[in-house]
């Protein structure tokens, strides 16, 4: 019976035998690194190939077998070497996640949905933001797809006709989230805006609300050309009430919101009610109401989009229409491992729709209160 010694990093000395580990529970103190493929197959009594096929997933193997070669990992701490896997099974275990703004609140539950079903199949998930800048957004594109990562999910309104583009040519499994087409041969999630919207708009005229502000993200986005267009086509229906309306350019941020609202106190005849793109610019909004001495909502009624945390906690509490955030993230992962495990699958599709959270920054018209 043939003994190997080896020296770790300290300097300490381990003995290996031909056969098994002469000591697992003083062995597994020493650093992962040591250990390869054939010792784990020698102590589960298994074939350096099986330990493969557990490691990498590339075969099928018997839940008594794979049991018993996790445990010897776990005893010896072995951790996989990434860069060798990939090598093996050209797969890096990593997906891109593009996303518009790391300080928005929107985000961490979108994001939190992608990772928690990327980390149960094994996936690590690099995260890239853009700033609603659509150069950075292509950047970070393309350097993911340079990384040779297994698949990418564009949640960011930066998602122009070019960045598509570059993902398509790269062949890389992508799914794209709100880019606001349906009928292309992509996967993607897509956000109906209409329904919360008209919830909205229909609300506020049931309480008496007839002039109605709008206040956009920025209009280079696709995604804020989609929201002023159901704006206007629900106050168009609503013409009979007398309806008038007003859309201004906001960017989707707090400080957008503040800059938008300052405008409209300038103005001479104030409007009823402020229907925001989001509820970032709501909170703004408000926040320079009140500086302004507008009561929200005796004197303005606003409504957000999103649902973010921050809605609740805000005085007076937000009414807003609600994205279900953690569910988009899961079900963007979700068509996106399908994509990986099935290149040939037929367009995915998936819609989501807002609806109205009605809460504390509604209230009836002044004029009618008057």
């Amino acid at each position: 019976m043939r003994i190997f010694v080896f020296k770790n990093n300290y300097g300490r000395i381990i003995f290996i035998l031909r056969k098994r580990f002469y000591d697992i529970k003083k062995l597994k103190e020493y650093k992962s690194v040591m250990v390869n493929y054939n010792d784990i197959a020698k102590i589960a009594k298994v074939s350096p190939t099986t330990v493969s096929h557990v490691i990498n997933k590339t075969r099928f193997v018997s839940d008594e077998t794979k049991k018993r070669v996790l445990d010897v990992m776990k005893k010896l701490k072995y951790q996989p070497n990434l860069l060798a896997r990939g090598l093996a099974t050209g797969k890096t275990h990593t997906i891109g996640l593009v996303i518009s703004d790391i300080k928005n609140p929107f985000y961490p539950e979108l994001v939190q949905g992608v990772e928690e079903l990327a980390i149960k199949n094994d996936y690590n998930v690099f995260l890239c933001n853009t700033d609603y800048d659509i150069e950075k957004g292509l950047k970070s594109t393309g350097a993911l797809i340079r990384k040779k990562i297994d698949g990418i999910i564009v949640a960011s309104s930066q998602a122009d006709s070019s960045l598509i583009r570059e993902l398509v040519e790269s062949e890389i499994p992508f799914v794209l989230v709100d880019w606001g087409k349906r009928n292309v041969n992509i996967d993607s999630l897509y956000f109906d805006y209409r329904v919360g919207i008209a919830e909205a708009i229909l609300y506020l005229v049931s309480l008496g609300h007839r002039k109605i502000y709008f206040i956009s993200g920025p209009k280079t986005l696709k995604t804020a050309k989609i929201r002023i267009r159901n704006f206007i086509d629900v106050v168009e229906k609503c013409k009979d009430d007398n309806l008038s309306y007003k859309i201004l350019e906001g960017d989707h941020k707090i400080e957008g919101g503040i800059k938008v609202a300052k405008k409209i106190l300038k103005e001479n005849d104030l409007p009823t009610a402020v229907v925001c793109s989001n509820d970032l610019t709501a909170i703004g909004v408000m926040k320079a109401f009140k500086a302004g001495s507008i009561k929200v909502p005796d004197d303005i009624s606003i409504i957000g989009l999103d649902n973010i945390v921050l809605t609740e906690i805000v005085s007076p509490a937000l009414t807003t229409m609600e994205l279900e955030r953690y569910k988009i993230g899961s079900t963007a992962m979700e068509l996106l491992l399908n994509r990986i495990k099935e290149k040939n699958l037929p367009k995915q599709t998936r819609i989501f729709k807002t609806k109205l959270i009605v809460r504390e920054s509604t209230s009836k018209s002044r004029e009618n209160n008057g």
